[in-house]
């Protein structure tokens, strides 16, 4: 217990140091405060909670979880997290002379068009006819999937249609990375472009993205997408086409998009609630149960859900396992042949009590260690520091033109699933490598505009 609390107080001293680098809108700060909260705050906690995770999480074998597995878990996630941090600091000194504190939402100017019309509509187009064909092919999944599965809450109809659904690996690429960035693109067309034809077309796709992202069959892709929606509206409404009217003092400005936020966040909670209910089982004899059960499932998941992988991980590897390298990278796998190592699905099947096959998630800190051990954890959160500091560092270079903020919007969805996933399925399976094809593909004439 004593070494947790030195490292809640360690960490959160670093927290308040580096409160005006943390608290911007930059890759680093989504990066970071997406891991505080999906994976420290519930690694801390673990001491002070353990009756209870065995309670809620009673499918898992905590057995091996001994108080040294615990505190090196610990020490581990809080490293690898001041080692990035420190990295990023670096690089923002060696680049700026100090450390920057970058905010890209900064917008002086109002946000500047550089939509190829030509490139938008090809791309709107090939989606289009995939989609249909696919969809077509795929009918008797997504009629299982949404009716027993959603409609009927049966969790092994969703299981089968998941996996059903998301074997074309172009469809899982349109449908968690194109899709959404041309919709928030057509969502700027839409505000800036005063058109029955623009919000004709933004209303279609906004609606079929929504639609495909809920036929994954999962909850956190349609959260995110909404809350891009969300901040992307804002951002737009905010800079573009300002009018000449007298605008509200800042004071008050921060006060009503305070209560936006906190009301739009309330919403897409009870949105999660609502996933979680049609995807279970569970019975209520009343309102009152059912809200108290849904938000008690809804907020475990959030703080345990890459928590508690992250104490399988330590004391698998290297006791169980061998520490497994690149060979968990799919990608990788099929260009040089050899047995790809599903780390998640291994380390489920070992720690679950259940037969049925799963898999667990572990974000890139933690992968780090897996993959390569205690060289790989330095190295691997060094080079992360570097790749977010120099992000960081490019999109502060890059002009507020439609197309450039809809990148750096969508890397913050990256930095994101870094808390989420290893790298490596950061880069390729949740998006960051189409992101910049988009992002290159539709300026005009290919021509990325820098301040």
């Amino acid at each position: 217990m004593g070494i947790t609390y030195i490292l809640i107080f360690v960490l959160l001293i670093h927290i308040y140091l580096f409160r005006k680098l943390i608290f911007k809108w930059n890759v680093f700060s989504v990066f970071f405060i997406s891991t505080v909260i999906f994976s420290l705050i519930g690694i801390l906690a673990f001491p002070f909670v353990k009756q209870f995770v065995l309670k809620v999480f009673w499918t898992f074998d905590f057995r091996s979880i001994t108080n040294y597995v615990i505190i090196k878990t610990q020490i581990i996630a809080v490293f690898s997290v001041l080692l990035i941090l420190y990295t990023y600091s670096f690089v923002m000194t060696i680049v700026y002379g100090k450390i920057k504190c970058i905010n890209h939402m900064e917008i002086e100017e109002g946000i500047k068009d550089n939509i190829s019309r030509s490139k938008y509509f090809f791309i709107l187009f090939c989606i289009g006819l995939f989609l249909l064909i696919y969809l077509y092919i795929k009918r008797k999944v997504l009629y299982t999937g949404f009716f027993e599965g959603l409609i009927y809450r049966d969790p092994d109809a969703l299981l089968t249609s998941r996996k059903a659904i998301t074997s074309n690996y172009l469809y899982v690429v349109i449908t968690y990375n194109l899709l959404p960035f041309i919709t928030i693109i057509s969502l700027y067309l839409a505000i800036n472009k005063n058109s029955l034809f623009n919000k004709f077309v933004f209303f279609t796709l906004l609606i079929t993205s929504c639609i495909l992202i809920l036929l994954l069959f999962q909850k956190r892709p349609l959260i995110l997408f909404l809350l891009c929606l969300i901040f992307a509206t804002f951002i737009f409404k905010r800079n573009t086409k300002r009018s000449n009217t007298k605008r509200r003092s800042a004071k008050k400005d921060k006060k009503i998009i305070r209560r936006r936020f906190i009301l739009y966040g309330s919403y897409l909670f009870i949105l999660l609630m609502l996933l979680y209910y049609s995807s279970t089982t569970y019975q209520f004899k009343s309102i009152f149960q059912g809200v108290s059960t849904l938000t008690e499932v809804a907020l475990t998941r959030v703080f345990g859900r890459l928590s508690i992988p992250s104490f399988f991980y330590v004391s698998y590897f290297p006791d169980v396992g061998s520490h497994y390298g690149i060979r968990n990278i799919g990608t990788l796998g099929k260009i040089f042949r050899y047995e790809v190592f599903l780390d998640t699905q291994e380390l489920f099947k070992h720690f679950s009590w259940r037969e049925k096959k799963g898999t667990l998630a572990i974000n890139s800190i933690m992968d780090f260690y897996g993959a390569f051990g205690y060289y790989g954890l330095i190295i691997g959160n060094i080079t992360l520091g570097f790749f977010i500091g120099g992000l960081d560092v490019l999109l502060n270079k890059l002009e507020k033109n439609t197309v450039n903020l809809v990148f750096i919007i969508f890397c913050f969805v990256f930095a994101y699933y870094l808390s989420q996933a290893s790298f490596a399925r950061s880069l390729l399976g949740y998006g960051f490598f189409f992101f910049v094809l988009c992002w290159v593909y539709l300026q005009k004439r290919f021509k990325i505009k820098l301040r």
